[in-house]
């Protein structure tokens, strides 16, 4: 494959990141870091003002570009949540969509535009393609889907800006099959299922450099009848199940200790409130149950807690791929988790956990039962696939296969001009 120019299109949280003790760059970095050691030039169009010279030096083959008509305020404030309930003629999406163009003349040609998608990035790029603006072969790259929850089940919006992203991509990535199956709730006359589905294909999501680094070395014994639960605390990542199937295990009364890391993501009171009431059951019931809050934690101590666990359990009612499912697997750790998560046909292939239905918390107690079980054989091949696992989802492993979407988008692209 000969030598690409890719601009690419991509919030970058470098104040979360370092917040959270990672100082290597989220995975949109790493991973872009990898396709340019592919011999490929990578000019970013970053919306993070804090992606200054020191970054831009580090970095070495990419080179970021910052908007100078707003540098006191990320690119595109103020649409992360807005911009699915705005017409398509909001100013601020036309303004980016300006700005994109001016970028592309600027520093063009390029070969392709790669936009990520789960912020408003691909939509400005469908915008600018509206605008009459002359993109290269667009790819458009979704980790996340916009949707509620009725009753514990996902319920999908299919009237999201989403849909024009797509509808103007020449190729879709998605992060998971679930992700690429879940895409038809977005077609329509226009865009339908069908042509979804030919632009679409699958890229699982890439890890951080300090989990690959880590788990590069031994793994160490866990601390028996330890559970951790690795995930944000909020509805989709099924924080009340977990603690509604505490009391149900047979670990509970025989000693376990189950923790759980993460915070609240949402403002969403509700929610709050069933989490108190359900912190309370546990600490005031008749089973006595140990019972762990550690907060948000630094990836370091992710790691940690993962180390330290006999089991992890990630109960997502619905969770699009879960890089933390891979991050504890490439630890040497089983994992429990549900069928409506993207990466759990891995946990099932490899053996290496239990997966059951998402909003069960009779078959969550079960499964955490099973795990613990020391005749049970998912923490031996959980150990027997983590070095597998750490090469399969290494930046450098993903980036060869987002290469050969490249290509394969370029062919057709010259095939539909000639």
């Amino acid at each position: 494959m000969r030598p690409l120019k890719i601009a690419l299109l991509s919030r970058w949280y470098w104040a979360e990141n370092r917040r959270a003790g990672t100082v290597a760059g989220g995975t949109a970095q790493q991973l872009a870091e990898a396709v340019a050691a592919l011999g490929h030039e990578v000019v970013v169009l970053s919306q993070s003002p804090e992606a200054g010279p020191l970054e831009k030096s580090r970095i070495g083959a990419l080179e970021v570009w910052l908007s100078p008509r707003d540098r006191k305020r990320d690119f595109l404030t103020g649409l992360r949540d807005k911009w699915a309930k705005q017409t398509f003629q909001y100013r601020k999406v036309y303004s980016d969509a300006l700005a994109l163009r001016d970028f592309l003349a600027k520093r063009g040609p390029f070969d392709l535009l790669w936009a990520q998608c789960e912020e408003p990035d691909g939509l400005v790029a469908a915008v600018a393609a509206q605008m009459g603006v002359a993109l290269p072969p667009t790819l458009t790259q979704i980790y996340a889907l916009r949707y509620g929850f009725d009753q514990g089940k996902p319920v999908f919006n299919g009237k999201t800006a989403l849909r024009l992203a797509f509808h103007h991509a020449s190729q879709i990535v998605a992060n998971s099959q679930l992700v690429a199956d879940n895409l038809s709730h977005y077609a329509d006359a226009e865009l339908t299922a069908s042509t979804l589905r030919e632009k679409t294909r699958v890229l699982p999501h890439n890890l951080l450099l300090e989990f690959l680094e880590v788990a590069q070395g031994p793994i160490p014994p866990p601390e028996p009848g330890r559970v951790l639960f690795f995930g944000a605390l909020n509805e989709k990542k099924g924080a009340l199940i977990f603690l509604e199937a505490l009391a149900k295990t047979h670990a509970a009364p025989n000693g376990a200790t189950f923790a759980m890391t993460g915070g609240f993501t949402e403002n969403h009171s509700v929610f709050a409130e069933q989490w108190k009431s359900a912190v309370e059951k546990v600490q005031t019931g008749p089973v006595s149950v140990k019972l762990e809050l550690l907060g948000q934690v630094s990836s370091v101590e992710a790691i940690r807690q993962i180390q330290r666990a006999s089991v992890v359990v990630l109960p997502s009612l619905f969770d699009e791929f879960s890089r933390a499912l891979i991050e504890a697997l490439i630890l040497g750790r089983p994992v429990i988790t549900t069928n409506q998560v993207g990466a759990s046909p891995l946990v099932e292939a490899h053996q290496c956990g239990v997966v059951i239905p998402p909003n069960d918390s009779n078959a969550l107690a079960r499964a955490i039962d099973l795990a613990l079980n020391p005749i049970s054989l998912y923490a031996a091949h959980a150990q027997s696939v983590a070095h597998r696992m750490l090469h399969e989802f290494a930046p450098s492993a993903i980036a060869k296969q987002l290469c050969h979407y490249f290509s394969e988008m370029l062919e057709g692209s010259n095939r539909r001009e000639n």
